[in-house]
């Protein structure tokens, strides 16, 4: 079985890329910001701490779900921008399950992905679990507004280490400052290869 992990910062485009991977090679995605928008919308929250939580336990949940699928002998898209923590328990799941896994990280200009973040937040382009930072539900007459300074992108995303993950397998290197520069053709025909599948 296949694994494709797609990792990089965020707003750096692997959603979206991922979807078209998905299509081309007819694997489900597993990703776990839809995992964190069911706790959103299932549990809520009501302080920062307990949407760090969330996100905790989300990723406990992606993980487990990949260890499953992978002993079913699946072949999926893992997407996730995954902290260094997380790399080592990945990696054992990666090795017990012998399976080939290629990661496809996106990297690039952190100037340029924090204004993409900042943009589709302020155009409501997420789910608002993730905008939004003290509670949710939103309340009537609340602002669904909020801008993430550059230093807070900083200090939650670049600063933890997230542009470093290294796993083991195949490394495809996408740049992805302009996403509409990707040659995606390109990047599923390197996928294939890195696979053996030509």
């Amino acid at each position: 079985m296949n694994i494709i992990i797609i990792a990089g910062m965020p707003a750096s485009g692997k959603s979206t890329v991922a979807a078209q991977i998905s299509n081309a090679f007819g694997y489900p995605i597993l990703e776990k910001d839809a995992i964190k928008e069911e706790l959103f919308d299932t549990i809520g929250f009501t302080n920062y701490a307990e949407k760090r939580r969330h996100d905790v336990a989300a990723t406990a949940v992606l993980l487990r779900c990949t260890d499953a699928l992978l002993q079913g002998g699946s072949s999926f898209i893992c997407v996730n921008n995954f902290r260094p923590e997380v790399q080592s328990q990945l990696q054992e799941i990666l090795d017990r399950n012998k399976c080939h896994c290629v990661t496809v990280f996106f990297g690039g200009d952190a100037d340029e992905f924090y204004k993409r973040y900042v943009e589709r937040d302020q155009k409501h382009l997420r789910h608002l679990g993730h905008v939004l930072q003290d509670h949710y539900p939103p309340r009537a007459g609340d602002s669904l507004d909020y801008t993430m300074t550059r230093q807070e992108f900083a200090e939650k995303f670049e600063q933890l280490g997230m542009a470093d993950f290294k796993i083991s397998g195949p490394r495809i290197e996408v740049d992805a400052t302009y996403p509409e520069r990707i040659d995606v053709d390109k990047l599923i025909a390197d996928i294939r290869r890195a696979l053996g599948k030509e």
